[in-house]
């Protein structure tokens, strides 16, 4: 029978015996040395290392043994990001994982039907703050509680009540129809573009850009743990919120039948420069591919989650716009279609590089006037078609082009900024007066790594979806106004020598 991994927010108390006994695993793991491939920190390596890093914060000594070259080579520094492998990998990543913490608290007396636990922070305001569990220096037996950490300081510099920022955990990545995305991330896809193994940078999918990458910032803060995937797996929270995002496949994939994984065997029989390499409790070794991840219940996964039901009711992305633009009813609505073969075209872009701190950044692009009249053409064509749709149904009403924003080349020296963008704002605005303008947020989640030479140094790249913003421009008539203007601001703490830095904002149309 498969195990249940179960919302840690609806335990019946922050000390459920599912977390205790994963505490007790966790001080168990940690006590072993790095060279054992079931000890705590050989398995956060697997998602990243850096022995500079790992000294600084406490977690190496200088000198000590380490596994061989050839287990570092093939277990170490996996991690899947930007990439179409972000969500197979990290599923097998913690599959084997919570196999090693079973095999311990069943060593320990413990049940041997134990599941890993998921937070599932989008669920409410209360289900924002870090649970209580982590939050706390000690268990109830009053000794040292090893689920707790110095190292997360909170996107706000609070460490002693971290609480997530509500738009860092918004859910509209489920609305995006297909799972693979575009190399320029125009669109990004659910589960990213197509890429070999990949330990780089480059364009993240729609669920790494939200809520899973700022949700790691807002933890670890500036120089946290969690804010840096050479040093995330070192936090016992990075399992409970992969074990979200996990579940969030699953739930993209049950709320709408058109939602489908790559079935391509570049995918499936996938990665073909490198198989991902995972170890068992008792420290031998196994591959997997993308394939293998596809069914939760199979005997290398053994798990379903507690609930898997759909937060959106069903709402499509294409159903939503085509209701908004022509009040036609939601039915009919669904009935909308998306340009067959659509295409890309530049919109407009910034003049330069930009510097971001602890001031809010005003940016501005001149929009190209040809590529513009396509946006106000598409628009204005299908919202004749949806009314007409609405007072006598015939012919589904074609969808008008999508529009992207594009933050392109993002660096930076420290991770764990956050920033919310702001489209179209009004002259002189203030921006929190202003939601329905939030563009979205991006964090610096891997930016620091993949800014360095080693890693290619072209840092990440995040696309956020602006058709909303651009369509409320086009029914009040101030898509014309040049140039459209974006504000860059901060929620978090950046310091000028953390040199964080966007190489272009550009905007993107998408459709005939």
């Amino acid at each position: 029978m498969a195990r249940v991994r179960k919302d840690i927010l609806k335990m019946s108390n922050p000390w459920d015996p599912t977390v205790l006994w994963y505490a007790r695993a966790v001080r168990e793991m940690q006590k072993r040395p790095i060279k054992d491939p079931t000890s705590w920190r050989y398995l956060a390596a697997i998602h990243g290392f850096d022995s500079q890093l790992w000294q600084q914060h406490g977690y190496l000594q200088a000198g000590e043994a380490l596994p061989s070259t050839s287990d570092q080579n093939t277990y170490w520094r996996q991690c899947q990001h930007q990439s179409w492998y972000f969500m197979p990998w990290h599923r097998g990543y913690l599959a084997a994982f919570e196999a090693i913490v079973l095999a311990e608290i069943v060593k320990l007396g413990g049940p041997a039907d134990w599941a890993l636990p998921y937070w599932n922070y989008s669920d409410s305001a209360k289900a924002r703050d870090l649970p209580t569990c982590f939050q706390s220096k000690t268990l109830p037996d009053g000794s040292a509680n090893p689920l707790w950490l110095a190292q997360r300081y909170g996107w706000n510099n609070q460490p002693n009540h971290i609480t997530l920022r509500p738009e860092t955990v918004q859910l509209t990545a489920l609305k995006d129809a297909q799972f693979v995305g575009t190399a320029s991330g125009i669109p990004p896809g659910y589960g990213g573009p197509q890429t070999p193994f990949w330990h780089g940078g480059g364009n993240s999918g729609g669920l790494e850009n939200l809520p899973h990458n700022p949700v790691h910032t807002n933890i670890g803060g500036r120089n946290g743990l969690m804010s840096d995937p050479d040093l995330a797996g070192l936090d016992p929270v990075f399992w409970i919120h992969h074990s979200n995002i996990d579940r969030l496949w699953q739930v993209w994939l049950n709320r709408n039948p058109g939602h489908k994984n790559p079935s391509n065997d570049n995918w499936l029989e996938g990665p073909v420069n490198r198989k991902f390499a995972m170890p068992r409790p008792n420290g031998s070794g196994y591959t997997f591919v993308a394939k293998d991840m596809l069914n939760t219940q199979a005997p290398n996964l053994n798990y379903v989650y507690q609930d898997v039901s759909d937060p959106l009711g069903g709402a499509s992305r294409a159903a939503q716009r085509m209701q908004t633009l022509a009040a036609i009813h939601p039915d009919t609505a669904a009935a909308s279609t998306m340009a067959t073969n659509p295409k890309t075209e530049l919109l407009g872009a910034n003049a330069a590089a930009i510097k971001l701190g602890n001031s809010t950044v005003h940016a501005q692009m001149q929009l190209d006037d040809d590529a513009k009249n396509k946006v106000l053409s598409s628009f204005q064509a299908s919202q004749a078609a949806a009314r007409q749709f609405k007072a006598q149904p015939g012919a589904a009403p074609q969808e008008p082009d999508r529009v992207f924003l594009s933050l392109e080349n993002i660096r930076c020296k420290v991770d764990g900024g956050t920033f919310n963008v702001y489209v179209g704002l009004p002259q002189g605005a203030d921006p929190a007066q202003h939601p329905q303008n939030l563009a979205g947020t991006i964090a610096l989640f891997g930016a620091r790594k993949a800014s360095l030479a080693e890693h290619g140094g072209n840092g990440v790249s995040q696309t956020l979806e602006i058709t909303d913003i651009v369509d409320r421009m086009c029914q009040s008539q101030t898509l014309d106004a040049a140039p459209m203007g974006v504000q860059l601001v901060p929620v978090s703490e950046i310091e000028d020598d953390d040199e964080v830095t966007i190489g272009r904002i550009s905007v993107y149309r998408h459709g005939q």
